[in-house]
């Protein structure tokens, strides 16, 4: 597939931002050193909005470090598009005598429990426009807030560089991974 310069009508020396990758933190009691991830871009991998909480490792374990070394994070994952749905990932003892633990998963969607469709997301904009309801739309405190978070990232690129290239159909520049791994970290992949 072509990338975003290779599209016909599409200066290639544009500097247009297809990707963005941050962690943010929330600077309060609650949220002290919990971070977010954030990522979006243009023709990666695949088309998909979701909400990925990974839970932190258990400080202690009653099993051994060797019966659950294989396990995945424990993960809470809400799909907002194209296959709207829950799905929760943890660990599970395997029935038996034996300590054995396995990666299960829970998995609801929203497409096979439910005949009726829902409308596509801008369908119920527009409708929400039509009947003057304004639940779904951002308030202006909500988009300067966006702007203050914003902002400085727009300088730093300014500053030092737009976001690094990354070929159509992958997950974003290099740089996305290593920013993930130097906490330790790496992207889930939808």
């Amino acid at each position: 597939m072509p990338g975003y310069l290779e599209e016909e009508g599409i200066d290639s020396q544009s500097v247009t931002d297809t990707y963005a990758a941050v962690k943010l933190e929330i600077d309060n009691r609650r949220w002290a050193g919990v971070p977010f991830y954030l990522r979006t871009g243009k023709r990666l991998g695949r088309r998909v909005t979701e909400i990925a909480v990974v839970f932190q490792r258990a400080p202690y374990s009653p099993f051994d470090a060797t019966e659950t070394q294989e396990l995945g994070h424990n993960a809470l994952v809400i799909r907002v598009q194209p296959d709207e749905g829950v799905t929760v990932r943890f660990g599970s003892k395997v029935p038996g005598t034996q300590m054995e633990i396995r990666d299960v998963t829970m998995d609801f969607a929203y497409g096979e429990s439910f005949t009726e469709s829902s409308p596509e997301a801008y369908e119920r904009l527009l409708l929400d426009v039509l009947l003057g309801d304004a639940n779904l739309f951002p308030r202006h405190q909500e988009v300067e807030r966006s702007w203050e978070i914003l902002d400085p990232v727009e300088s730093f690129w300014a500053r030092h560089g737009r976001p690094a290239p990354y070929a159509a159909g992958s997950w974003g520049p290099a740089e996305a991974d290593e920013m993930l791994a130097r906490d330790g970290r790496s992207w889930r992949r939808p």
